[in-house]
């Protein structure tokens, strides 16, 4: 299902901005997209997704709104140092001039020291990152349920749409049924008795509707079913299809063939909607 969650708090000296977008996507797909200090938690945010979802394309951003350590580090470039005082010492003996002890005021001071840059410890850090990432998950579910709830209901409609639709060919078929028996029982009245009149296989399809309101009964209980119910949903779905697939196959009547092209159309509406729903 679709869905976003974002969340900002203090992480360390500085600030930590996580947000999660989510796309309706059969599997649980998901991208990152770290700045590279954090590379090495990226396998514990994805855990932490996978513990709480199980559909959905998911695009992850975390960043920095101010740095979270102090990375920038400088230090006395010693060897430097002594190389100049010793130049300039010589400099002053040569020239019979007064020794200076002021380096700085003919050297420049970035060439004195030496900057470092520290890798960021997101081992020590990792508590208050998955807080921050925890809230945006939290949120991204919240949204995503809602729509969930907006689905449900849409389902449970196309639910009862199906089951109208499986009565009206139920109807349609026992009256066809009738009307053939009859037209059988006049042709063979003399030799036969009307109790040996059967409908024959092919155009039989008692087995396929009792499936098809089989198929409806449980989908009806998923929908309301807490937990994961995607995947079962989408069997019985191909279930349905294959079976209305069959009946209207084996139905030789005009009404029925237009009944069962009604179905297919739900059906596929409820095929749709199911890639979303865990």
């Amino acid at each position: 299902m679709t869905g976003y969650g974002a969340a900002e708090e203090k992480v360390g000296k500085g600030v930590l901005f996580a947000e999660i977008r989510s796309v309706n996507n059969r599997f649980l797909d998901i991208n990152c997209k770290l700045p590279p200090t954090m590379y090495a938690i990226e396998p514990r945010i994805k855990k932490l997704l996978q513990n709480k979802l199980l559909r959905g394309k998911l695009e992850v951003f975390l960043k920095a709104k101010k740095d979270l350590a102090d990375s920038l580090k400088l230090s006395v470039n010693t060897g430097l140092v002594k190389q100049y005082r010793d130049c300039l010492t010589s400099i002053t003996k040569m020239l019979g001039l007064k020794a200076s002890s002021h380096l700085l005021e003919v050297v420049d001071l970035k060439e004195l020291v030496v900057f470092h840059e520290d890798k960021l410890d997101v081992e020590s850090l990792w508590k208050q990152i998955e807080r921050v990432v925890r809230k945006a998950i939290e949120r991204l579910d919240a949204m995503r349920k809602k729509e969930g709830q907006a689905l449900k209901k849409d389902q449970l409609k196309r639910i009862v749409r199906l089951k109208q639709i499986f009565s009206s060919i139920e109807k349609r078929f026992d009256v066809k049924s009738d009307e053939y028996r009859s037209k059988v029982e006049a042709a063979v009245l003399e030799t036969t008795s009307s109790d040996d009149i059967a409908l024959p296989d092919r155009i039989d399809i008692t087995e396929e509707l009792i499936r098809l309101k089989s198929h409806i009964v449980q989908y009806s209980s998923l929908l309301r079913k807490a937990g994961a119910v995607g995947r079962q949903i989408d069997f019985l779905l191909q279930e349905m299809h294959r079976e209305i697939n069959t009946l209207g196959s084996k139905a030789c009547d005009g009404h029925i063939t237009t009944l069962v092209v009604d179905a297919k159309s739900e059906l596929e509406k409820l095929r749709e909607q199911v890639q979303n729903i865990e």
